[in-house]
Parts: C-alpha cells; structure tokens; sequence
C-alpha cells in the first residue's frame, strides 16, 4: 500500500493576553519547517473554548520527526500552558490548496 502522507493535529492552550505572541510565533515556525524542513504546511484555528488547534501535513513521519530534530527553536514558550499532539496517517486527501492565503 503507497504511503498517503502523514498528518499531526496540535492543540495549545495559551495564557490570556499572549494571543498575538503565539500565533506569530506559529507563523514563524510554520513557515521555518515549510520551506527549510519539508513540512506541508499547516491550518491554524482556534476552539470557541479558547484554545488552538493545527492541522498540519507532512510527506512521512520520517519527514516530521526529522525536521523535529533539524529545529533550532525547540522550547516551549512560558505562555503556552498546555500541549498535545496527535499523530494521524492520511487515508483520503480531498482538501483543495488556498491561493495566496498567510
């Protein structure tokens, strides 16, 4: 069976007023693991909870953990009070790529 990718669903829960500091940091790091690690990019939303949650893609866990190793910035900011992460394999891939989307 051919390997349909690999995907990871993070959730973060943030200290309130550090909202800003956190999702620019996601950008920052999201962008690093994209263009120098192989990542597929990610889709940052957020629960009516408060919390955040990613969908992020990946080619194989090989990839992932490869990158996870390569990171300079691997420290988990004071603010962020909680993490977790679920690791996914792909089964069926429908989603269509947004155009000039941040």
């Amino acid at each position: 069976m051919a390997d349909k990718g690999f995907a990871v669903l993070y959730r973060w829960t943030i200290e309130p007023g550090h909202e800003t500091q956190f999702v620019e940091r996601w950008k920052e790091t999201t962008g690093e693991l994209r263009d120098l690690h192989g990542g597929l990019g990610s889709c940052l939303t957020r629960e009516a909870g408060g919390d955040y949650v990613a969908f992020a893609r990946w080619p194989s866990r090989e990839v992932r953990d490869r990158a996870m190793e390569q990171r300079v910035t691997s420290e988990r900011p004071a603010y962020v009070l909680s993490f977790t992460q679920t690791e996914l394999a792909v089964e069926t891939d429908m989603l269509v790529p947004v155009k000039g989307k941040d």
